[in-house]
């Protein structure tokens, strides 16, 4: 076969738990989460691949401004499809073209996202030649929380975010996303705040009463325990965000909260039949 093609949905996450610890030797942070998978925010994402003589990997934005702004070697797109395709010793031309939809620095987890479902859909495309622990080896090789979106779903995150488990999650959820288009926050620079806290608190009991709550369907418990170790910071130096946090409780909804370092917020709810 010359040549391939597929087209998937690369969905974004929220954190309903999100507990940073202490700084680790190799400059990441020691996180312990919740990821949710978000399915109503999504990017799509189409690759072709012709066989060739030698590798070549591209990735285009539907939005201009995203190709003028992510550069090719950076874009963890394109990380991803270089890896698996030398991982299984393929050559050709790989082209990936992106059509955004989930908004950058906004905590949404869109660049692992598309980096995750490019190693899946090329894991498709060429039916399938590694198993879902080597996309895991892979993903985790291109960021902290690729390897969530290999998985989805509903998962307690561990390590830098890349040592998963599978939750079993009964609720039914609606998810709404806003993105104030005049904030954006640097996870770098959120991350390096958090350096500077007191005391690190501890969140044992929250993340265990979410795991509770969503096995057996205890909506009061999830909405009392859901939390972000980021927003402390991120709304104190943003207050916009919190107007509009104020903003979306006045809409009926039961929680508000942070997606991962922001600057988008979630609300949710539970969703009617």
């Amino acid at each position: 076969m010359n040549f391939r093609e597929i087209s998937l949905k690369s969905f974004s996450k929220i954190n309903l738990a999100l507990w940073i610890k202490e700084k680790r030797p190799d400059g990441y942070h020691e996180i312990e989460t919740i990821f949710y998978e978000n399915k109503d925010l999504y990017d799509e994402i189409e690759i072709n691949f012709t066989n060739g003589s030698k590798l070549d990997v591209s990735v285009i934005f539907s939005d201009n401004k995203l190709n003028e702004r992510i550069l090719l070697q950076d874009n963890l797109a394109y990380k991803a499809a270089s890896a698996f395709l030398n991982k299984i010793g393929a050559v050709g031309s790989c082209e990936i073209k992106i059509k955004k939809q989930i908004p950058i620095e906004a905590g949404l987890g869109g660049g692992s996202s598309n980096a995750a479902f490019v190693l899946k859909g090329l894991n498709e495309i060429f039916n399938y030649p590694l198993h879902q622990n080597e996309l895991l080896n892979i993903a985790a090789g291109i960021g902290s929380d690729v390897s969530f979106f290999i998985i989805g779903g509903t998962c307690l995150g561990k390590g830098r975010g890349e040592i998963l488990k599978k939750l079993e999650n009964n609720l039914s959820l609606e998810v709404r996303i806003v993105k104030p288009q005049n904030v954006s926050v640097s996870t770098k620079w959120a991350y390096e705040l958090t350096d500077s806290r007191e005391f690190i608190p501890s969140h044992d009991d929250g993340i265990k009463s979410l795991i509770d709550a969503m096995k057996t369907g205890d909506y009061n418990l999830f909405y009392k325990n859901l939390f972000n170790d980021f927003e402390n910071i991120v709304f104190s130096n943003f207050p916009e965000l919190i107007k509009l946090r104020n903003n979306l409780f006045s809409e009926d909804f039961n929680a508000v909260g942070l997606c991962g370092s922001g600057s988008a917020l979630y609300s949710i709810r539970t969703k009617t039949p």
